[in-house]
C-alpha cells in the first residue's frame, strides 16, 4: 500500500505518527510522512520520506508565546480560533498534492484538512487520536475547558459551545474549500476534524491511563511508540553514570515568558530534594548558566532510550510524553499549561502513577514537595511500575497496522483517476507554493 501519514502541530503530535509510519514501513507499505516543517531532519534520519506540511508550529507558538504564557488559560483558546482559519488554508495548500497515487489517508493531531483532501481523492480516511478528550463526548469537557471533574451535563453544554465557536471560525473556510473540490459542505465542524465515528477513528490511549467514555465507539490500541534504538549523547550517558539515576524535567514545545527564572527554580527545587536533574531545554529554550553541577541541559532525546532509566519525571503532560512516561513505568509530575494537558494530569492522579502541580503555582517550595513524594512515596513508584509493565506487554502499533491494512483493503482500487475531483489548478498552486 501507498500510505499518506498526516501529523500536525508540536512534538506531541508528531512523536506517535512517526512510530506508525516507521511500524508501516517495516510491514513494507509505502510510506509519506507529511508533517511540521520543523521534524523534516527527524524523519529523513530515520529513513521515511518527508514532505512538509501547513505552518511551523514552533514559530507560530514563540511568536504568539506571551498569548500562551498568559495565566489565565482561556487566552489559549481565542488565540486558536484566531488563528486556525490560517493553519487551515497553509495546510490545504501543501497537503493537497500529496494525495496523488496512494490508497489510504492516515491524520494525527492538528491535521484539520486531511479528511476532507482524502475524500476529494475517493481514498480512505482513518484519524488517529492521542487521547479521549479530544473526541466530543458527554464524559469530558473539550479540551479548551480546564477542568477535569464536571458533570456530564456541564459537558454537553461545553461541547455544543465549542461546536458553535469552531463553526463560527473554522466552517466557512472549510465548506468554501469544499466546494472548490466539488464535495458537499459538512454541518460540524469539529465533528468533521476530530470524528468520534465508528470505523473512521482510532484512540492511540493506554486504557490504563486514559480509558475510553462509554459514549465513545472508537477502538483503543493503545499509545504509538518509536523504538528508537539511537544512542543518548555521550555526555548524558557520563551524567547518568556519575550518581542515583535523576530526575527529568521538561516541558517540550510549551513556551515560557522568563525562561531564566524559569530554569533556576527548577534547578533549585531539585537541589532542595537532594537529586541530580536532567534539564531539557525544549521550545522554550530553558537552561540559564550556573544551574548547579546537579543539572545537566539536554536537548531532543530519545524517551525510549531515556526514561526508564530515571528516578522520576516532571514534564507538561502532553499526550506523547505522559504516555512514555507511563510505559517507563516512572512516577510523574504533570504541570499542565493548556489544553488537554490539564485532564493529562488529571489521569496520572487517578491512575496513582504520578501527582501534579498548576504552572501559575510552580515555585521551588510546590516543586520541592511534589518531587519529594515521587521520590519517596513506595506506593506510588510501584504503582507506576506496574502500570508500566502492563503498557509495555501491549503492542499497539501491530493493530495499528492491521486495522489500516484492513482499511486499504476494504477499499476501491488504487489507481483512482482523482483530477476530476481535485482541482490541477490547486495542484498546481500549491506545487509552487512548497518549490
Amino acid at each position: 500500500m501507498r500510505i499518506l501519514v498526516v501529523a500536525c502541530g508540536t512534538r506531541g503530535d508528531f512523536q506517535p505518527m512517526l512510530a506508525l509510519a516507521t511500524a508501516l514501513r517495516r510491514a513494507r507499505h509505502e510510506v509519506l510522512l507529511a508533517a511540521t516543517p520543523t521534524f523534516a531532519s527527524e524523519a529523513t534520519a530515520l529513513g521515511l520520506p518527508f514532505a512538509p506540511v501547513g505552518v511551523d508550529f514552533q514559530q507560530l507558538l514563540q511568536r504568539h508565546r506571551s498569548e500562551l504564557n498568559h495565566r489565565n488559560p482561556l487566552n489559549a483558546v481565542g488565540l486558536m480560533n484566531r488563528l486556525m482559519p490560517e493553519c487551515f488554508l497553509a495546510e490545504w495548500e501543501t497537503l493537497l498534492p500529496l494525495v496523488q497515487g496512494r490508497d489510504l489517508v492516515v491524520a494525527a493531531g492538528a491535521a484539520l484538512t486531511a479528511r476532507s483532501i482524502a475524500e476529494a481523492a475517493h481514498l480512505p480516511f482513518r484519524y488517529v487520536a492521542y487521547t479521549p478528550q479530544i473526541l466530543p463526548s458527554a464524559w469530558h469537557p473539550p479540551m479548551m475547558i480546564p477542568l477535569t471533574r464536571t458533570p456530564r451535563w456541564f459537558n454537553r453544554l461545553g461541547w455544543r459551545g465549542f461546536r458553535a465557536l469552531s463553526n463560527r471560525v473554522l466552517l466557512p473556510t472549510l465548506n468554501e474549500r469544499r466546494h472548490s473540490q466539488g464535495l458537499p459542505p459538512v454541518p460540524c465542524a469539529i465533528r468533521h476534524v476530530f470524528p468520534a465515528e465508528p470505523g473512521v477513528s482510532l484512540l492511540a490511549a493506554d486504557p490504563e491511563l486514559a480509558p475510553t467514555p462509554p459514549d465513545l465507539p472508537v477502538p483503543q490500541l493503545g499509545a504509538f511508540h518509536l523504538a528508537d534504538s539511537r544512542p543518548l549523547p555521550a555526555e548524558v550517558e557520563r551524567f547518568l553514570d556519575e550518581g542515583e539515576p535523576p530526575v527529568y524535567i521538561g516541558f517540550g514545545s510549551m513556551t515560557d515568558a522568563d525562561p531564566e527564572r524559569t530554569s533556576q527554580t527548577l534547578a533549585e527545587a531539585a537541589r532542595r530534594v537532594g537529586c541530580r536533574a536532567l534539564l531539557s531545554s525544549g521550545w522554550a529554550g530553558l537552561g540559564a548558566e550556573n544551574l548547579g553541577s546537579h543539572v545537566h541541559v539536554v536537548g531532543p532525546l530519545s524517551h525510549w532510550q531515556l526514561f526508564p532509566r530515571l528516578a522520576g519525571i516532571v514534564h507538561h503532560g502532553g499526550a506523547g510524553t505522559t504516555a512514555a512516561s507511563t510505559r517507563a513505568g516512572v512516577p510523574q509530575v504533570v504541570v499542565p499549561h493548556l489544553l488537554d494537558q490539564f485532564m493529562m494530569a488529571h489521569y496520572v492522579r487517578t491512575a496513582g502513577i504520578g501527582t501534579s502541580l498548576s504552572r501559575g503555582k510552580l515555585g521551588v517550595e510546590r516543586l520541592a514537595s511534589a518531587l519529594a513524594r515521587i521520590l519517596q512515596d513506595a506506593t506510588l513508584r510501584a504503582r507506576a511500575a506496574h502500570v508500566g509493565e502492563q503498557v509495555r506487554a501491549r503492542d499497539p502499533l501491530a493493530a495499528a497496522v492491521a486495522l489500516l491494512e484492513q482499511a486499504a483493503g476494504a477499499a476501491q482500487p488504487s489507481g483512482v483517476n482523482v483530477t476530476s475531483s481535485v482541482n490541477s489548478r490547486d495542484i498546481t498552486r500549491s506545487r509552487s507554493s512548497t518549490s
